[in-house]
């Protein structure tokens, strides 16, 4: 899987099919980023007070806040396909007999 978070642009990415205005409230303040390909990483970092840009993070494990994220699109996918899914299933008004 590859997994893309942006907080700043409330987005998730997963296998490059991105899914905006997620809330990612609970992601760590100080994150820019997190690119993730198979089973390893990097969290990129956002300017800290003394404008200095900490160097990513190599990570071989998703943090918790990840994993959310990831649940986050996975449960925004799922109603994604359920509107899509209502608005193509025909309707009927009523029983007629030819």
């Amino acid at each position: 899987m590859k997994l893309t978070i942006i907080p700043s642009d409330s987005t998730v990415y997963v296998d490059n099919f991105a899914i905006p205005n997620i809330d990612l409230s609970f992601v760590p303040p100080n994150i820019h980023a997190l690119q993730w390909k198979v089973d390893l990483g990097w969290i990129e970092f956002v300017e800290n007070s003394d404008f200095i840009k900490p160097q990513n993070e190599i990570i071989n494990e998703l943090p918790v806040w990840a994993n959310s994220a990831y649940n986050a699109w996975l449960n925004a996918k799922t109603e994604m396909e359920a509107a899509a899914a209502a608005r193509t299933q025909p309707t009927t008004t009523g029983t007629q007999i030819l």
